[in-house]
C-alpha cells in the first residue's frame, strides 16, 4: 500500500496552478517575485515559531527531569532512613502513662 500524503500542504487547489504566461511579461514576473517574497516571510514567521515552541518544549523537559529527580530522591530518602526510623518508632509507640479504665466517669444520653 503507498503512502498517502496527508495535511494541509498536500490539499489540491487552484493557487497552485501558475500561468506560464505570466512570467513572461515583467509585470507578470514582479506579481510572482513579490508571491515568492510573501511566502518567504509566511515560511520564516513559521519557523520562528517553531523554534520558540521547541525552546518552550525543552525548557518543560527539562522541569520534568528535574521534578522526576528530586521525587525519586524523596521515595529512595525514606528506605535509608527506615531502619533508624524503627527504632523510635517502637520506642514512642510503647505508653508513657496510661489512665485507669475501671474509674472512668460515664455519661449516659438520654435521647
Amino acid at each position: 500500500m503507498a503512502f498517502e500524503k496527508r495535511g494541509v500542504q498536500h490539499i489540491k487547489t487552484m493557487a497552485g496552478l501558475v500561468d506560464g504566461r505570466r512570467t513572461r511579461t515583467s509585470s507578470g514576473a514582479l506579481l510572482e517575485l513579490s508571491m515568492l517574497e510573501m511566502e518567504k516571510q509566511r515560511l520564516v514567521l513559521e519557523m520562528r515559531r517553531a523554534e520558540r515552541r521547541c525552546t518552550e518544549i525543552c525548557g518543560r523537559l527539562t522541569e520534568i527531569e528535574a521534578k522526576q529527580h528530586r521525587l525519586q530522591r524523596f521515595v529512595e530518602k525514606p528506605s535509608e532512613e527506615a531502619q533508624a526510623h524503627q527504632v523510635h518508632t517502637v520506642a514512642a509507640s510503647l505508653p508513657i502513662h496510661s489512665a485507669p479504665t475501671d474509674k472512668l466517669k460515664r455519661r449516659r444520653l438520654s435521647y
